[in-house]
């Protein structure tokens, strides 16, 4: 692994680990169940006892992001001479803030804080969708081959297929932040 990369794959695990300091904070305030799912209309559905929602997440999180960006490394060793996909520098960077909105969101909840968990959801998501649907059709041809299986035959397939797929993305994106505005 490079040594940027390694710089990346730590700070983005830090960046996860990271929420457990405002957990620590926050500790004797917060119940001994803490909501962990809520149902479409915000009500908390599933509890986590205190220690794994403020701990435990976080480092399932971070390990998650490791596993991740060392996999991407793997594969992307595999290409030759050619420049990290801009893809995926903003997938990098995925997990570790999702973490942190998810868990400052579980905190929030049981403070009492009102918070829409269906629209945050919702805004994140339509965001990220948006913002790949963006790039996935600057994706190269040799990246494509290593990403895709099955792979288009040619380029020209391979030009329309993501294409498709990042206006889909897109579209979806714009679903996500349209059912905000009737949620």
């Amino acid at each position: 692994m490079e040594k940027k990369n390694r710089k990346i794959l730590i700070l983005s695990v830090i960046i996860c680990l990271l929420p457990m300091l405002l957990g620590s904070i926050l500790y004797n305030k917060l119940p001994e169940q803490i909501p962990i799912h809520f149902t479409i209309k915000d009500v908390p559905d599933n509890y986590a006892h205190k220690n794994f929602a403020l701990f435990g997440i976080p480092i399932i999180m971070a390990i998650v992001q490791a596993i991740c960006l060392i996999a991407v490394n793997i594969k992307l060793n595999k290409l030759k001479n050619e420049e990290k996909p801009k893809i995926l520098k903003i997938m990098e960077w995925f997990i570790p803030i999702i973490t942190v909105l998810l868990y400052v969101i579980m905190i929030q909840v049981p403070l009492g804080s009102t918070v829409y968990v269906g629209k945050s959801i919702c805004l994140i998501l339509g965001i990220l969708f948006m913002v790949i649907g963006n790039y996935i059709p600057k994706m190269s041809y040799e990246m494509g081959k290593t990403t895709f299986h099955p792979m288009p035959k040619n380029e020209k397939s391979f030009r329309k297929m993501t294409k498709i797929m990042g206006y889909s993305f897109i579209v979806i994106g714009i679903v996500l932040l349209i059912m905000i505005i009737w949620a």
